[in-house]
């Protein structure tokens, strides 16, 4: 039999190694970061099934870093018990509790939440963390000589973050992750507004490499800049789209129905009318805030 092969390039920056998937980061996989020192670090563990396996054997990591909560970057978490394991902090009781996921990501009873139990459980081995540690917006660490401070970025979840090294003058991204699909808030916990504001500070970052857990996974500043331009764009995209469906009232059902974010020929059914039915009831609540539909007994309809 061949020898299994790595799934992921290894981009090097110094004492910062970027773990790109050969299949850039598609879902169930995400790219990944390794700091070095006498103790390693890893941020999102997910790139790299062979390297990982090699670095749990050894014993090698003391630390992981999780950008959220979502089970793609966490694949490989479960072997690397040994390590302490740093969430953000308004996320760390949903990683004490599955029941605390499955409420943020809104599955209610019905056949997400049967699917979730049953298959996306056991696929990812997703086990409730007994003491995971949190950081909170603007702490610093020090990872045996390297500078790692957090930048919260909330809306895709509520503790989504990014990680800045000031020193290489690199921040990874983690979801914000500048795709063509644009920006995703399909979960009950979500939040468009916060999401936006957090593109919007994004603006300001001075790092001059930019590394995503999907997609190509590297952008120069310049690069950087217009492609944050293309994604925020997309958001508006959606929220138009939406606002020529609203000339009458409609259900959020009808909606949904609709498929204004996703193809209508995925599959599960059931998970892409989930995801639809969240992403678009978040435009619906800040449309709503902005005064710009109004919700009545027969639907929702521009104000």
């Amino acid at each position: 039999m061949a020898p299994a092969l790595a799934t992921a390039e290894i981009i090097d920056f110094g004492a910062l190694k970027f773990l790109r998937h050969h299949r850039q980061g598609r879902y169930p996989y995400c790219h990944s970061l390794l700091v070095l020192g006498p103790e390693l670090t890893l941020i999102d563990p997910s790139a790299d099934k062979v390297r990982f396996q090699s670095l749990a054997a050894a014993g090698a990591v003391a630390r992981i870093f999780l950008s959220h909560y979502h089970e793609d970057h966490r694949k490989y978490l479960h072997w690397f018990p040994q390590a302490q394991v740093w969430v953000p902090q308004a996320e760390v009781a949903v990683f004490r509790s599955l029941e605390q996921l499955q409420n943020c990501m809104g599955l209610e009873e019905g056949l997400y939440r049967q699917y979730f139990q049953e298959v996306i459980v056991p696929k990812f081995r997703l086990h409730p963390l007994s003491a995971p540690q949190g950081f909170s917006e603007g702490e610093e660490f020090r990872l045996r000589g390297v500078r790692l401070v957090i930048w919260h970025t909330p809306g895709h979840t509520p503790g989504h973050s990014c990680f800045y090294f000031p020193d290489q003058d690199i921040i990874y991204l983690a979801d914000l992750d500048l795709t063509p699909f644009g920006p995703w808030y399909g979960d009950a916990a979500s939040d468009l507004e916060a999401l936006w504001q957090s593109l919007a500070r994004l603006e300001t970052c001075p790092a001059k490499t930019y590394l995503t857990a999907h997609g190509p996974g590297i952008f120069t500043a310049a690069q950087f800049q217009e492609a944050l331009r293309r994604y925020r764009q997309v958001i508006l995209q959606r929220e138009a789209a939406l606002l020529s469906h609203l000339a009458r009232p409609v259900t959020l059902e009808d909606l949904v129905a609709s498929r204004l974010i996703y193809r209508p020929d995925l599959k599960p059914v059931f998970v892409y009318d989930h995801m639809e039915r969240q992403m678009i009831r978040h435009h619906l609540n800040w449309l709503a805030k902005r005064g710009l539909i109004q919700s009545r007994e027969d639907g929702y309809v521009a104000a």
